[in-house]
């Protein structure tokens, strides 16, 4: 079963992000990690505006989102993702309806 991250992101510093993106972006399309919303500016349909970037990218299942997560590789960029934004992550299966 599928597993869907969605992230609630607010950037604190465009340029420093730009080079987080700039870098994790290769690193989705090498792992074959599908990405399936970014918006900047997304349109309540009920509560408040945000004004807060929200990511939505689907991996596999967990093992491949925690072989991303833990890599190395991801280690070496994500501290300049923390320093740029604050924001939440969610992880979510892609069907989880219980009746």
């Amino acid at each position: 079963m599928s597993l869907i991250m969605v992230a609630i992101i607010s950037i604190k510093d465009d340029d420093k992000y730009l080079e987080y993106q700039n870098k994790v972006l290769p690193m989705f399309e090498e792992l074959g990690i599908e990405v399936l919303a970014v918006d900047d500016s997304p349109r309540p349909i009920e509560g408040e505006a945000r004004s807060q970037r929200i990511v939505v990218l689907r991996f596999a299942d967990k093992e491949e989102f925690n072989s991303w997560y833990e890599s190395e590789a991801y280690k070496a960029i994500k501290p300049i993702r923390l320093n740029a934004s604050n924001g939440e992550i969610h992880l979510l299966q892609e069907l989880n309806l219980r009746f």
